[in-house]
């Protein structure tokens, strides 16, 4: 007993890589499963106040699957039997099995055995509250079978000893995951545009960031991630400057900034830029709880503008079939001469017209166009809704 108490004050330190990291939590519970004698490790947040999100600090060890975790939130496992009870516990109280439910009479089938037999092979269950809170409280649940190893007096003792650094993980990593539930749909709906959205902190660590984002960092050509995932780039000047703008943009007395633009060049392409919007995440719901201050950074691959839709900014700008032909155009990374020969015009024709085009458009060189292109695709307001578009600020 001795030596587990020892291996588990030395991994007490790496359960605090999860707060910024939540696909950790995973590594580190199938790491303590064994140590308690049990199969699975269920960490879960009861959320009060907002009870569409309850889901959103799930965590198991790699026995508990993503559907298995879906069938439970479907059938309301978590706010039925043992779980409903679980914040009338002492702070690190053990609770085995349906005690808590039948404490407060309680007596009616369990719903939640049926689940957990069916879904991992176990037919019993034990847990503790580890944190409770006006807005929610947070459990931590282990399965066993009844012929397993697990002795539940040794389980309690192991559990009480990690259990207040995992109270304090999971507080840190409630942001992170807050993040993820917010604009977690809105990721997925930008990858398909190819534009890339990430969330960073004051010192510019990614918390968040979608597909298209992440493949951008990995191409090496401009943006790149450093140590504990700091964002920065690989030209060490453009590198202070997104620094600088990132932190600028989080403080809370730059909240009233709407929002910053950088061009970060390419080396693949000397003509080519990447096209960076940084927007403050705004508190005006206090959705985080006044924890989190950091900012939003959109960024689009100069070899996708193609992807655009001239479409739009010809509804909005009222250009002429002529001016969308020269935008798109300067979409595909023509010169005005290439643009002349491309469309049969003179150069001096072209010039007039694109000079059209950002008078109409309120641009003032071909970069400003783009990035407006890419702003009018999903215009959002501080608190994220897209109900009244608005072309006139970054994402």
């Amino acid at each position: 007993m001795e030596n587990e108490f020892s291996v588990l004050n030395r991994m007490i330190p790496a359960l605090y890589e999860a707060a910024i990291s939540p696909e950790l939590w995973k590594d580190q519970l199938d790491w303590l499963t064994p140590i308690l004698g049990s199969q699975n490790i269920v960490l879960l947040r009861i959320e009060n106040i907002r009870p569409e999100i309850s889901d959103y600090s799930f965590h198991a060890n790699s026995w508990i699957t993503p559907e298995m975790v879906g069938e439970y939130l479907r059938l309301g496992l978590n706010h039925n039997d043992g779980s409903a009870y679980f914040h009338q516990l002492d702070l690190y109280e053990f609770s085995i099995g349906d005690e808590m439910r039948h404490r407060n009479g309680d007596m009616s089938p369990s719903r939640f055995y049926p689940w957990l037999e069916e879904a991992t092979g176990c037919n019993r269950a034990a847990g503790m509250c580890l944190l409770k809170e006006p807005s929610g409280y947070d459990i931590l649940t282990t399965h066993y079978r009844d012929d397993g190893p697990f002795v539940p007096d040794e389980a309690a003792r192991m559990l009480r000893i990690v259990g207040p650094h995992l109270t304090k993980v999971l507080e840190m990593n409630r942001p992170v995951n807050l993040l993820r539930h917010r604009y977690g749909g809105f990721l997925d709906v930008l990858d398909r545009l190819r534009i890339g959205v990430g969330i960073v902190t004051a010192g510019s660590e990614l918390v968040i960031a979608n597909d298209e984002f992440n493949r951008i960092v990995s191409t090496g050509d401009s943006l790149v991630l450093g140590a504990g995932a700091s964002l920065s780039a690989r030209d060490d000047h453009d590198g202070r400057l997104l620094r600088d703008a990132v932190l600028k943009l989080s403080r809370k007395d730059g909240l009233m900034t709407t929002s910053e633009s950088l061009r970060l060049n390419s080396r693949i392409n000397e003509n080519s830029a990447y096209l960076l919007d940084l927007s403050p995440l705004r508190e005006s719901r206090g959705t985080f709880g006044g924890q989190f201050s950091g900012v939003l950074i959109t960024v689009v691959d100069p070899f996708w503008y193609t992807d655009l839709n001239v479409g739009l900014m010809r509804q909005h700008y009222k250009l002429t079939a002529t001016e969308i032909e020269i935008f798109d155009a300067v979409l595909r990374g023509l010169s005005n001469r290439d643009i002349a020969e491309h469309l049969g015009k003179g150069p001096e024709t072209v010039k007039s017209q694109l000079t059209s085009v950002f008078r109409k458009t309120g641009t003032n060189d071909r970069l400003e166009l783009v990035r407006l292109a890419v702003q009018l695709i999903i215009p959002l307001n501080d608190d994220m809704d897209t109900k009244q578009p608005r072309i006139n600020r970054g994402i």
